[in-house]
């Protein structure tokens, strides 16, 4: 059952996902993010287990001494960890009045799960409770997507709306969406209000352009100064990094 979580349907349909790597699993056993209700199940080495001895109170019924060779048949890693748990999916909600409280990211099918879990890892250290997916966008629960994140898809709200009913709403709301694109303003030179939806495309075709009608303003981030050579592209990850240092800078 636990290597069938590997799988979308399977994680939908025991409300499981699989958190993988000692670092992540201890740090939110440290946290009590791991608890007798959301764990149904922690598998680690002994010497991993030795480090929590008579620091885990009631956990330990969830905990289970496991040699490297079993935790090699339940992981997605090519290398076994020391430690892996098993976690309830917690029960979502969505609501749109989430859009009137602060700065909310916005993916169009964003389909690398190491780009979704760094984004959700950046939306964490940022103070960014929300994103928003396209429905076919990759799944949060996702093992690459929950290993990238090192933790953090257990703080961050991921929902998945269809975009053209967010926008509409957005707009009925007098909340601003703004795009990232190529063709944007700078920036830096650029007023952004808050609370506000920031739209990210997808890795190789960027937004779809139906949506540009929603936009009050394209923005881009500037690349390099004339005269010299750059990249012709930002990896999306690196782009929420940068929009949300620089959104949150001028809000303090």
């Amino acid at each position: 059952m636990i290597r069938s979580l590997q799988q979308k349907k399977q994680r939908e349909k025991h409300r499981l996902f699989v958190i993988e790597g000692d670092k992540i699993v201890s740090d939110l056993m440290h946290t009590g993010e791991l608890n007798m209700e959301n764990t149904l199940l922690i598998c680690g080495s002994e010497s991993w287990m030795d480090k929590w001895s008579g620091r885990t109170g009631e956990l330990t019924k969830k905990m289970v001494v496991s040699a490297s060779e079993e935790i090699g048949k339940l992981t997605s890693l090519q290398t076994p960890p020391d430690a892996i748990a098993v976690v309830r999916i917690p029960p979502t909600s969505f609501s749109y009045e989430i859009l009137k409280k602060d700065i909310t990211l916005v993916f169009d099918r964003i389909r690398d799960p190491g780009n979704l879990g760094t984004v959700i890892r950046t939306a964490d250290w940022f103070g960014i409770g929300n994103i928003i997916c396209s429905p076919d966008s990759v799944d949060n629960y996702n093992n690459k997507v929950v290993q990238a994140s090192m933790g953090s898809v257990m703080h961050v709200n991921t929902h998945y709306q269809d975009l053209s009913d967010l926008f509409q709403h957005a707009r009925r709301m007098n909340v601003p969406v703004y795009g990232t694109m190529m063709d944007g303003e700078d920036l830096f030179d650029t007023q952004v209000k808050t609370p506000a939806l920031i739209v990210f495309g997808n890795e190789s075709s960027g937004i779809e352009p139906g949506y540009e009608g929603f936009f009050r303003t394209k923005i881009r981030i500037p690349d390099h100064p004339p005269g010299m050579s750059g990249s012709e592209s930002l990896n999306v990850a690196s782009s929420v990094a940068v929009m949300c240092s620089e959104l949150r800078r001028r809000q303090r």
